[in-house]
């Protein structure tokens, strides 16, 4: 049997290494309902949490 296989669900007790990622990622969801001016200081805001996260920060 392989035990080498994605799951949609993290195992028990794990957290899942990808969600800090997805969670920074869905802060660009509404982006085209935003005028431009406003665009810079999300993007800042998701690569600050990027940052974070692949640090280890978050």
């Amino acid at each position: 049997m392989d035990e080498f296989y994605e799951t949609e669900e993290p195992a028990i007790g794990r957290t899942d290494p990808e969600a800090g990622v997805r969670r920074a990622l869905d802060t660009l969801d509404g982006l085209d309902e935003l005028p431009p001016a406003e665009h810079v200081a999300r993007f800042e805001a998701v690569h600050d949490a990027l940052r974070a996260h692949l640090s280890g920060d978050a």
